[in-house]
């Protein structure tokens, strides 16, 4: 199943080398920044053992790794049950704002 027949996507990202903080930028315009809250998703095991071995703080870690996020899709804020339904473990882990670049926050 698509999703994409049934859900007005705006944008969609694989989150490959340059983590969180290269790739979600180029899906979304000019003007706007996203904010993507930690705890929205547990993060696998091997970052974790990764961050605590390294000492690596958790910016560079997410510049660095895609933390377990592989797929990130941008919708309107409406349409963002219809991917939940549609879409096996899919989150709901931040939304589009008013600004530039990705900024981490707490839920």
């Amino acid at each position: 199943n698509s999703v994409l027949p049934v859900c007005d996507v705006r944008g969609i990202v694989h989150v490959t080398g340059g983590g969180f903080y290269e790739n979600i930028p180029r899906i979304i315009p000019d003007g706007l920044g996203a904010e993507i809250n930690l705890g929205s998703w547990e993060v696998s095991d091997i970052f974790k053992y990764i961050q605590k071995q390294g000492n690596i703080e958790t910016d560079e870690m997410f510049s660095t790794f895609n933390m377990g996020i592989g797929l990130i899709m941008a919708t309107a804020e409406n349409e963002a049950d219809k991917i939940l339904n549609n879409v096996q473990d899919a989150r709901v882990i931040g939304k589009v704002v008013k600004g530039k670049g990705v900024r981490l926050c707490q839920r």
